[in-house]
């Protein structure tokens, strides 16, 4: 007797059937559970694990217009919500599905939802997304931006359009801050009155008192000069220590620098900047670059910025340095009895007339200076001044350094910091500090 064998079929196609099976009983049961009489909004509740918003029963879970709630996120475009959040679990959270509901399996059993071959899960060798999802592509939190608010992707619309935090902390979308309250990291603040954010965010008042969004109180403002340029100096110098010592003496974060350019190196400039960067130890540094003398000259410099940084201007000619060094005057000191910082650089450089802009803006009052050679050594003749804090005494200067003539002896509220040591003397000052009662 001829036995007739069945041939079975393959997992491909039972793994297919099963799938439209399961798609099509899932969207027949999401119907009758979202849309049935018994748990309409006419007549009755949403059934259980559906939530009322605006007038039709959603899951929460997986709706990106209501991902997490009905007012709590919009995902952005082309962004999946999954387990209330957009994009789904990140950052070391538990994940073990993925955005189709759960981990594709090879026709041997594998899964390969999450790691490719080689383990690199879902990323390309450089840790770039390789196509898999959106969410290695996130940029690091913390997520407190209307753009992403509490997770990537998570986007904030009116009339939910600010992103705060609550009493825990915790980021989530919310109405604009009212009045003359702005968002300030998250919070809503009031930069007329807040000592923290005292007319923007992130100005710190030493006094502790702001009002009509100034700081109020005797606050002394600080003038640094500097016979260094920085060309040549790296970081943890004690080169670099002074100068960031200056520039770190307001206490606000964000700092703000307007940084003067106009004959400066630009070499010199962005290694300035670096070695700064270097030493923020996690303060925000927000630089303005200005190119013309009358971003200087403004009445307005204390509301817009904390420090004024002039570099060496190597190749302005020092009859033109000593014109815009006179129109500064006025405006320079009014920023620093207003506790403004101002720090000046002077190297050795280009055609000298850092002594006459300094002199003629009344910041220092300097008969000339002159080169000293690399290597020259430099003591710290203040050790209790702020701007000596750290430093290491003697130090050896780097190439483009200056000792200066001052016709403002030492004394009061000017100090020699550090002086150049000439046969192990110490002689002319390198770095003075001036305090602006």
């Amino acid at each position: 007797m001829r036995t007739t064998s069945r041939k079975r079929p393959s997992k491909q196609r039972v793994r297919s059937t099963l799938l439209a099976i399961s798609l099509a009983t899932a969207g027949g049961a999401s119907l009758a559970q979202g849309c049935g009489e018994a748990n309409s909004l006419v007549g009755g509740a949403c059934a259980v694990g559906y939530v009322a918003c605006e007038g039709l029963c959603t899951d929460t879970t997986t709706d990106p217009d209501h991902c997490g709630g009905c007012v709590a996120a919009t995902c952005a475009a082309g962004v999946s919500c999954i387990d209330s959040l957009c994009g789904g679990p990140r950052d070391g959270e538990a994940d073990d599905s993925s955005a189709e509901g759960g981990p594709h399996r090879d026709g041997d059993g594998d899964s390969d939802s999450d790691s490719d071959s080689d383990g690199s899960h879902g990323t390309n060798g450089d840790g770039s997304d390789d196509g898999g999802g959106v969410r290695d592509a996130c940029p690091p939190p913390p997520y407190v931006t209307p753009a992403a608010c509490g997770a990537c992707g998570v986007v904030c619309v009116a009339p939910l359009s600010t992103c705060v935090l609550d009493a825990f902390g915790r980021p989530g979308c919310a109405a604009p801050c009212a009045g003359t309250r702005v968002s300030c990291g998250g919070k809503c603040v009031d930069l007329v009155t807040d000592p923290r954010n005292c007319g923007a965010c992130g100005k710190f008042c030493p006094s502790n008192i702001c009002a009509d969004s100034k700081c109020q109180g005797g606050t002394p403002g600080d003038i640094v000069v500097i016979g260094h340029d920085y060309r040549d100096a790296v970081a943890s110098s004690s080169q670099v220590r002074v100068l960031a010592n200056a520039i770190f003496i307001p206490n606000s974060n964000p700092l703000r620098i307007l940084s003067y350019e106009q004959f400066a190196d630009g070499a010199v400039v962005a290694n300035v900047k670096s070695l700064l960067q270097a030493s923020a130890a996690g303060r925000t540094l927000a630089f303005t670059v200005a190119t013309n003398p009358a971003a200087i000259a403004s009445g307005a410099l204390a509301q817009v910025y904390d420090v004024v940084l002039i570099h060496d201007q190597s190749s302005g000619a020092i009859a033109t340095l000593e014109a815009i060094g006179a129109t500064w005057a006025a405006d320079v000191a009014k920023f620093a009895k207003a506790g403004g910082v101002v720090v000046a650089l002077d190297g050795a450089g280009g055609q000298g007339g850092m002594p006459s802009l300094l002199t003629a803006a009344e910041l220092l009052g300097l008969a000339s200076h002159r080169t000293i050679v690399a290597g020259s050594l430099v003591s710290i003749v203040a050790p209790a001044d702020r701007i000596a804090t750290l430093a290491v005494s003697p130090y050896g200067s780097f190439d483009r350094s200056v000792a200066f003539q001052s016709v403002e002896p030492n004394g009061g509220n000017v100090v020699y910091v550090a002086k150049e040591l000439v046969v192990g003397v110490p002689g002319d000052p390198v770095v003075i500090h001036k305090v602006v009662p």
